[in-house]
């Protein structure tokens, strides 16, 4: 691997910093304290999996008189959307959901370039009970930002959200 310039190296995430792979080894490799553009994208891709699969404690506006709390790690992941029939779920309201969740806790995407859209499939008796959705945004780094581009799949029978990096090309 060609040596990293100095404004080219990125720092793992916290929580990659704090997690010892190899507790037995006394000496961390120089390729484990900085991170290339691939594992940024790699980790930026497990920790979205990890915040959607979530799901947040509020209820319909149970923190109106706490609104610091809303956006805190109390409130991690996404409205419970699982029991839910696709035709009574409301995409502009899934586009905010997501939206919102990874705007206060995935601070690697730049916020201002975040982009959610709601993909209802049109075989959607094919695939019962599952919305998909597209989150566009540019990542964090240096030099200059990296764009990506994440589809997800909500199985609103089971809650489990599938999240696949389909790189930068976009069809408008």
């Amino acid at each position: 691997m060609g040596e990293l310039l100095l404004q080219d190296r990125l720092q793992p995430a916290l929580l990659d910093r704090l997690t010892d792979d190899e507790p037995l080894k006394t000496h961390e490799p120089r390729e484990q304290r900085v991170v290339s553009k691939s594992r940024l994208r790699q980790a930026v891709l497990r920790d979205l999996a990890w915040l959607l699969n979530a799901n947040r404690l509020e209820r319909a506006g149970e923190f109106r008189s706490a609104p610091l709390a809303r956006s805190s790690v109390i409130n991690f992941g996404l409205p419970a959307f699982s029991g839910r029939a696709a035709s009574a779920l409301e995409p502009a309201d899934l586009e905010r959901a997501i939206a919102a969740a990874v705007r206060d806790f995935e601070p690697r995407i730049l916020p201002s370039t975040l982009e959610v859209k709601a993909i209802i499939s049109d075989d959607q008796h094919e695939r019962h009970n599952i919305i998909g959705a597209e989150i566009h945004g540019l990542l964090w780094s240096q030099p200059v930002p990296l764009e990506m581009l994440v589809r997800t799949e909500i199985d609103l029978e089971t809650g489990e959200v599938g999240i696949a990096d389909v790189g930068v090309a976009r069809v408008a």
